[in-house]
């Protein structure tokens, strides 16, 4: 079943996130990811979220997208995100209709 990395944040420090991009997009690389979603402006129409960028990639399974995240190329480059950014993510799993 596929899974969803989804990122809610804003940008507070752009050098950071210029350096973070290039880096963070080769170490996903290897494990064939797709980015359904990168929007700079999302619109919020329920709630009061604060972060306007929402980047949305589908991985295989749960354990890609944490074999991903987790890996050292990954956990290499992952503080350049947290320090130029505010906001979270969430992994989750892709929606599957009851059977009839």
């Amino acid at each position: 079943m596929a899974a969803y990395l989804v990122f809610h944040n804003r940008i507070h420090d752009a050098q950071k996130m210029q350096e973070y991009v290039p880096e963070a997009l080769e170490t996903l690389k290897p494990y064939h990811p797709e980015v359904l979603i990168f929007d700079e402006n999302s619109k919020v129409i329920e709630g009061n979220a604060q972060w306007p960028r929402t980047i949305v990639v589908k991985f295989d399974s749960r354990d890609a997208a944490m074999t991903w995240y987790n890996s050292p190329e990954y956990q290499k480059v992952l503080p350049l995100r947290l320090a130029a950014t505010d906001g979270f993510a969430v992994l989750v799993d892709e929606f599957v209709p009851p059977a009839s």
